[in-house]
């Protein structure tokens, strides 16, 4: 069974390709093992510039991506000139080939090779890979040519990183459906212009009633504040429900007092009258525990039940 091309053999093919169409036809680029790539040149008329890929790196950590998703690898390669040793004709072949490879990359660092492969369909997403010239320690580069086996001497190279190049998934996730909207304050009457073309999307208070929460506010008698100064004694404030209407809820009063010590007054019920939040919408009177100077309470309204999430906190601050 033939094997299907790879982001990798792409990438090396590709970079190999770009080479060549920067050279006469004098140079043969290959992407072979340096032993493959000196048996090639030998009795041939035609230099053989060679590139191999010695090293595979992870590009970094992406907690953002899961198995289902393209991951990111980098490349490190050698570029090897070969050329018959019995070859009089220029007797500095190997270093002009080298050198010029070295030229067209630091001309054309980015190498136009359509990444993942093939041509891809409109929403397909392209990847640059990009050649940067790198410097590997001697010892390193002794270990790469010490293991080639044969006869094959070490032999002057150009080290380049080819970055980055995509890992495609097996299977892909598909992507998730685009947000088409977003309500804030919901109303009874609310209307939401469809973006797409459709008949206009009513909701009413009824489609609210699904994993609700309540929004409060403290109403001060012409306004509605989150956080409000009240006097020392003062027995109950005016807090503002919206939600769904006739839904009933539970609000309680936490205390930080004066002291530093904590307390919770009893819960206190109440019904939802009105789906907006206004100065209008119709309030809760919440009492309010011996309310002396320094205290601060932090109220917290949640759908009447058991362990149910609460909505949104105001405070209460005692002067």
């Amino acid at each position: 069974m033939a094997l299907d091309a790879s982001s990798l053999s792409l990438a090396m093919q590709g970079f190999a390709d770009h080479l060549a169409a920067n050279f006469s036809q004098d140079v043969t680029v290959t992407v072979e093992s340096p032993n493959a790539a000196s048996e090639q040149a030998k009795g041939s008329d035609k230099a053989v510039l060679n590139v191999f890929c010695y090293r595979i790196l992870p590009s970094g950590i992406h907690p953002e991506f899961g198995q289902n998703e393209p991951t990111f690898i980098r490349a490190q390669v050698l570029l090897t000139a070969f050329s018959d040793a019995s070859d009089a004709s220029v007797k500095d072949k190997d270093l002009r080939v080298l050198g010029h490879a070295v030229r067209v990359l630091q001309s054309q660092p980015v190498i136009p090779v359509v990444l993942p492969g093939g041509t891809p369909a409109p929403e397909a997403t392209e990847y640059r890979l990009q050649a940067v010239l790198q410097a590997p320690e001697m010892e390193e580069m002794n270990h790469i040519w010490s293991i080639q086996g044969g006869d094959l001497a070490y032999r002057l190279s150009a080290a380049y990183e080819l970055a980055l190049i995509p890992i495609e998934p097996l299977t892909y996730l598909p992507p998730p459906t685009p947000v088409e909207a977003v309500i804030l304050d919901l109303g009874a009457d609310a209307v939401v212009d469809d973006e797409i073309g459709q008949t206009p999307l009513a909701i009413t208070a009824a489609d609210a009633k699904v994993n609700w929460l309540p929004f409060t506010m403290i109403n001060t008698g012409d306004v509605l504040v989150s956080e409000l100064a009240v006097a020392s004694g003062t027995d109950r404030i005016s807090l503002a429900v919206a939600g769904p209407e006739n839904e009933p809820v539970r609000i309680t009063v936490a205390w930080s007092r004066t002291d530093g010590s904590e307390d919770t007054q009893s819960a206190q019920d109440f019904e939802i009258k009105s789906t907006a939040l206004t100065p209008e919408t119709p309030t809760a009177s919440v009492t309010l525990d011996n309310a002396a100077s320094g205290d601060t309470a932090t109220i917290i309204t949640r759908p009447r039940g058991d362990d149910l999430p609460a909505g949104n906190t105001v405070r209460v601050i005692v002067t």
